[in-house]
């Protein structure tokens, strides 16, 4: 990309992408303020049908005590003394108070159920702030363990050619050498975590406040989102960094 001119300032790649990058960041954290990202859905409940009341468990709708079969006594027990302690004495069931119902506790006797669902905007602006979080997180967690591991194996600046296959000092050999090669492995592999674990984990988190339709077009455009956002991130770095380099942190 050739360098311009904007309001007369002039911008390079160097500055264009980073600024790119902040701007789509903002933009979908501005989103969660700004678009409506849900609506509510009202259902008849399914465990009471609509009634708000549900047969009674204890006395299986009968409204009687189950101890003393409504008598109010129990026969086994002393003539002075015979009366239910269940009931005290009533023959009245007392969980639900000789009714034989219970308010039904899925919609706690309103007999219906109120979602709130995210819409596909929702869904997407959401996933796509917590996968370029992921991807962010991985990243300074990479670049903080490459950084440490180089501090005392500074030799791999000697090694012209280092294979990739089950070596555990690949990375440690490019992020001293290739910086740019290094940004490339980095951006990959933390846009493909990114987009794995931000589905699974908001699909665990919120799968039951999403339609089918709503949850595959958010999949598909916070992948979209994702991989824009990892592109632009890689691109200005890129463009700073330098290949091959000669040291990164200074000889211990």
């Amino acid at each position: 990309m050739e360098s311009g001119v904007i309001l007369g300032h002039p911008v390079r790649p160097s500055t264009l992408f980073p600024l790119l990058a902040a701007f789509l960041l903002v933009g979908l954290l501005a989103s969660l303020f700004v678009l409506p990202l849900g609506y509510t859905l009202t259902n008849t409940c399914p465990t009471c049908q609509g009634n708000g009341k549900v047969q009674c468990s204890t006395c299986n709708g009968s409204g009687k005590c189950w101890i003393c079969e409504g008598t109010g006594k129990i026969w086994y027990m002393p003539e002075t003394d015979n009366w239910c302690a269940a009931c005290h004495g009533t023959g009245v069931c007392y969980d639900c108070g000789g009714e034989g119902q219970r308010v039904c506790q899925e919609c706690w006797g309103s007999g219906l159920l109120v979602h709130w669902m995210y819409n596909a905007v929702g869904f997407t602006a959401v996933l796509s702030i917590i996968n370029v979080f992921l991807f962010l997180g991985l990243f300074v967690l990479s670049y903080i363990v490459s950084a440490f591991y180089l501090s005392f194996n500074q030799w791999v600046y000697e090694v012209e050619d280092m294979g990739f296959w089950f070596n555990p000092s690949f990375m440690t050999w490019l992020f001293a050498k290739y910086p740019k090669r290094w940004l490339k492995w980095q951006s990959g592999s933390g846009f493909i975590f990114a987009v794995y674990f931000g589905a699974l984990l908001f699909g665990l988190i919120s799968l039951n406040q999403v339609t089918s339709e709503s949850f595959a077009l958010g999949i598909l455009l916070g992948v979209l989102a994702t991989l824009l956002f990892s592109i632009l991130f890689y691109k200005s770095l890129a463009s700073k960094a330098e290949e091959p380099a000669t040291t990164i942190l200074p000889e211990i």
